[in-house]
């Protein structure tokens, strides 16, 4: 039974919810669960010709766009996290340090036997503590 379900979100990509956000909020529902969306982007490096502050309204930008997202499909009450670095570490690290049950994520489209599991997605499936629902395209 799941008490908190976490949906990685990329606002870049509607294949990474389109599908998965109605499923995850289904899940929700039926298990009486908080549901958090996150986004991870990547780290800002900071490089010697960049200017200072360089990529600092990145995580409002992104924040936004997310929110928008679950706002035009019934789930503006819905919490957003936004984290930077590696995809698949933040979201792990993310499950495990705040309690998640079930993480439900998105694989792009493929044909049997050839489904498509991209390298953040094996990698989540492969080292999570909680269940993982991969939402088929």
């Amino acid at each position: 039974m799941a008490t908190k379900i976490l949906l990685p979100i990329d606002h870049t990509d509607d294949r990474s919810w389109k599908k998965a956000l109605p499923v995850a909020l289904e899940q929700a529902k039926f298990y009486g669960a908080e549901l958090h969306a996150v986004e991870v982007i990547p780290e800002i490096i900071q490089l010697p010709n960049l200017p200072e502050g360089y990529g600092a309204g990145a995580r409002d930008y992104v924040h936004g766009k997310v929110e928008a997202i679950l706002a035009a499909n019934n789930a503006a009450d819905v919490p957003v996290q936004i984290q930077e670095g590696s995809v698949y570490r933040e979201i792990l690290k993310l499950a495990h340090k705040d309690g998640y049950d079930m993480i439900i994520m998105a694989s792009a489209k493929g044909d049997f036997p050839n489904y498509e599991i991209g390298p953040n997605l094996a990698r989540v499936v492969r080292n999570a503590h909680c269940t993982v629902m991969v939402v088929r395209d």
